[in-house]
């Protein structure tokens, strides 16, 4: 009786386990469901419409841009605080271009751009051996700046109905065309981190770039690439954004790489790199929009809200440290047994 006892105990001690296993592992679904849930019951009903559905899949459409490019610089072990500003800058150029020469060759432009600042962001930071936080902060004033500059501090409006189509346009008569943008993008970086030994590589400079080097892989190069993939992805994140709002700033940027940060960390990627979930970032992304909707629907005012994104990002990484902390945990107890 004592032994069924203890195999009883010890199978609830696994079930246990394995439920919290389960939801660290998907704490961004799980947080995403019980939300939609709340949403649902507190707004009665309104939340579900189609009108206020799509306005938040196309706001958190850029934010998800944005936060795969994010997902792939933490899990590289670096980390982008230019993105905000960067998209602003990409923003306003894409803009100006789209006025003057065919929307492709705007596009093809506003993606070099990106690309160009993301390069610039890794090379500094890798070749001169400086900490990514300080590099980001100093270049993300360098592109607000730069952003000003080019428009003198005036609105790009005015812009081609085909511009606005690029984040405001329906396929298939209810698909947000961001939506259309962004799953694609999710795609195209899933197959990329899980399936090529690139991937496989980036994950391991951040999980430990010296091991990485051991063993033959440019540590270096693969920096600076994750910077690189974050500019195109801030471009592409800025082309979007120039199209849901039909004009262009050079603040339009602002806070973003606050709410990638925040929607990363929920999705499963730590902070401390080795570890990407793209599919992660998309359901955080997408809590952080529902957040931020839920509030406007409330009528909470704008301060508030800022000061609940605050809040927000230091329950994101406290997660974070207690994910990771019980992960190491149960390997500790994994070796001893």
């Amino acid at each position: 009786m004592k032994m069924n006892k203890g195999k009883e105990s010890h199978l609830n001690g696994n079930w246990k386990d394995q439920a919290t296993v389960f939801v660290l592992n998907n704490k961004a679904l799980v947080i995403l469901v019980a939300l939609v849930c709340v949403a649902g019951i507190i707004t009665s009903g309104v939340f579900f419409k189609y009108s206020n559905l799509s306005s938040v899949v196309r706001q958190s459409a850029v934010a998800a841009i944005i936060g795969i490019g994010f997902t792939v610089v933490l899990g590289g072990g670096g980390i982008d605080l230019s993105v905000g500003n960067m998209l602003g800058l990409v923003g306003v150029l894409f803009a100006l271009w789209s006025k003057e020469l065919p929307l492709a060759a705007a596009i093809i432009l506003a993606l070099l751009v990106g690309l160009v600042c993301g390069t610039i962001n890794g090379l500094i930071t890798v070749k001169l051996n400086l900490p990514a936080f300080l590099v980001t902060l100093a270049t993300s004033q360098i592109f607000l700046g730069a952003a000003y500059i080019v428009t003198d501090g005036k609105m790009v409006s005015e812009l081609s109905k085909e511009v606005a189509f690029i984040g405001q346009g329906i396929v298939l008569w209810v698909i947000p065309f961001s939506l259309v943008i962004m799953l694609a993008l999710a795609f195209i970086v899933a197959i990329i981190m899980y399936r090529t030994k690139y991937g496989r590589h980036v994950i391991a400079t951040g999980g430990n770039p010296d091991a990485a080097m051991v063993s033959g892989i440019s540590v270096d190069k693969i920096k600076i690439s994750v910077y690189t993939i974050m500019g195109v992805c801030a471009a592409l994140g800025g082309i979007v954004l120039t199209g849901r709002t039909a004009l262009a700033t050079a603040g339009a940027g602002d806070g973003m790489e606050m709410d990638a940060i925040a929607a990363v960390v929920i999705g499963g990627t730590p902070m401390s790199g080795g570890k990407v979930k793209v599919g992660g970032t998309i359901f955080g992304c997408l809590t952080m929009g529902i957040m931020n909707n839920l509030l406007n629907l409330a009528g909470v005012s704008s301060f508030w809200q800022n000061v609940a994104k605050g809040c927000i990002i230091i329950l994101a990484i406290l997660l974070d440290a207690q994910t990771e902390a019980f992960f190491n945990r149960r390997r500790k107890t994994s070796v001893i047994n």
